[in-house]
């Protein structure tokens, strides 16, 4: 596997990485004492002038563009650790030790599949992107794989496991050093936990699948793992593979209390009872509560008490001031949109700078009104999903809304994309109604074929959606 990638690799650094491969060779230092760690790269289709190297959330550094689209930092003293760098609306992860000299290329357009390391420490950062490319295949793939028994999936999960630990053992042997504990906890926390998450989503996935009435009876061995969990690693807390499945597992613990106890029945506020109680880390206990508030708030089905209880919680526990203010400008928005309301004014832009009333285009057609969010992954699955839908439901009017990119950028966007430019608008902010739509989540209206709103904040990517849009007609 590695060698391929690796004949591949080399290929296109050399072509695009020559001139600052030479830069490097003749600016190094040679005293490792200094502890400089040289981060740099090309840049195909870049969508802005800089790039920025964050630890957690917090920017570290910045590097401008050249001419010739290259960039470069020169970090003193770094410790081991898991970065990110972030390149537009696009981040990605990096692994720095003391004295690597890492470089990267990657095309904009097509960022995660063509992102390449190359240098001291690229191996290892190959490795991570590959590992994260690897398990969205199988993530595809397992959800065709939850009607099997308990036995059967366990021994898939097994499996594959196996296997990515073979080829994490692959890139040792080929590193021929040991690794430092940091990067080994990174590397198995990436190959074990996306399978534990499948196993956490098995009881409601097996029962959903073959249309059960109960949850199906597993073994004690079952979630065996669960016992060597950390919930609190500082490590990690940055790290998707395990912020997905905590969030996932303890979940299942909220259910879990509502099937012990007919009164504990807001999942919602059993989920936040725990976090509050388990999570120790301000951080990660903060966005937690907040995306449990997010989905609560989008949830139709929520009775105006549970919404209150889960509210009051929120705002007695949450400690971020931030999350707080865009939650209760989101609350606003729904308390001013509600449903059987007529669609207010919207001016918007349209791709050649004209203004349109979205009220002209919506006349008679049932539509959906979505809101691009500025969190690149996000966008991507919203993208993923309006294709989709608008296959499935071709009676129904589907137009994008962009709220925060600057011109240029948003036609660009809509390139990348492959949008229908009839379908995709600017929302002027000089419009009287700009309060009730501003934002940079994927927030979702539904409005009916007379105009009339069926339901005023919705999440595109919610998993709940396409309900709404079977109810519609």
């Amino acid at each position: 596997m590695f060698n391929v990638q690796n004949l591949k690799k080399n290929y296109l650094l050399i072509v695009f990485l020559i001139p600052l491969i030479l830069f490097i060779f003749s600016c190094q230092q040679t005293d490792n004492e200094n502890y400089i760690t040289f981060f740099g790269g090309k840049i195909k289709n870049p969508k802005s002038p800089y790039v920025y190297l964050f630890e957690g959330k917090k920017i570290i550094d910045s590097a401008r563009l050249d001419h010739s689209n290259r960039f470069s930092f020169n970090l003193d003293s770094i410790n081991t650790g898991l970065y990110t760098f972030k390149h537009g609306s696009e981040y990605q992860y990096l692994y720095l030790e003391p004295t690597d000299s890492l470089l990267i290329y990657l095309n904009t357009w097509d960022f995660d599949e063509s992102l390449i390391f190359s240098g001291k420490g690229s191996a290892k950062n190959n490795y991570l992107i590959n590992l994260y490319l690897e398990q969205e295949k199988i993530e595809k793939k397992f959800k065709y794989k939850y009607d099997l028994n308990e036995k059967e999936f366990s021994k898939l999960i097994d499996s594959g496991i196996q296997k990515q630990l073979a080829t994490y053992n692959d890139l040792l042997i080929e590193e021929g050093v040991k690794p430092t504990p940091f990067f080994d906890k990174l590397a198995k926390t990436g190959i074990y936990f996306p399978f534990y998450l499948f196993k956490e989503l098995y009881p409601f996935n097996h029962k959903r699948h073959l249309h059960l009435k109960e949850f199906p009876l597993l073994s004690k061995d079952f979630y065996r793992y669960r016992k060597n969990l950390n919930l609190n690693d500082f490590d990690l807390v940055y790290y998707t593979p395990y912020t997905s499945y905590t969030r996932v597992y303890l979940y299942n613990m909220a259910y879990s209390e509502k099937a012990k106890n007919p009164k504990n029945s807001n999942v919602e506020l059993n989920f936040m009872k725990i976090v509050n109680d388990k999570i120790k880390i301000e951080s990660l206990r903060n966005e937690y509560l907040a995306g449990s508030l997010w989905k609560s708030l989008s949830n139709d089905w929520i009775s105006k008490k549970d919404f209150k209880d889960i509210e009051d919680f929120y705002y007695t526990n949450c400690s971020n001031e931030e999350f707080n203010n865009e939650i209760k400008r989101a609350i606003y928005q729904k308390q001013k949109l509600n449903k059987g309301d007529t669609l207010p004014n919207m001016r918007a832009i349209d791709n050649k700078g004209k203004e349109i009333h979205i009220k002209n285009l919506t006349k008679n057609s049932s539509t959906v009104i979505y809101f691009w969010p500025t969190d690149s992954s996000k966008a991507n699955l919203l993208n993923t999903k309006l294709h989709h839908l608008k296959i499935k439901y071709p009676d129904i009017l589907f137009l994008g809304f962009e709220r925060n990119k600057e011109n240029d950028d948003w036609k660009k966007f809509i390139y990348a994309k492959k949008l229908a430019l009839n379908s995709q608008f600017s929302l002027s902010k000089d419009c009287d109604s700009y309060s009730l739509f501003s934002g940079d989540m994927d927030r979702a209206i539904i409005v009916n074929k007379n105009g009339t709103v069926k339901n005023g904040f919705l999440f595109f990517n919610d998993k709940h959606f396409e309900k709404h849009l079977k109810n519609l007609n």
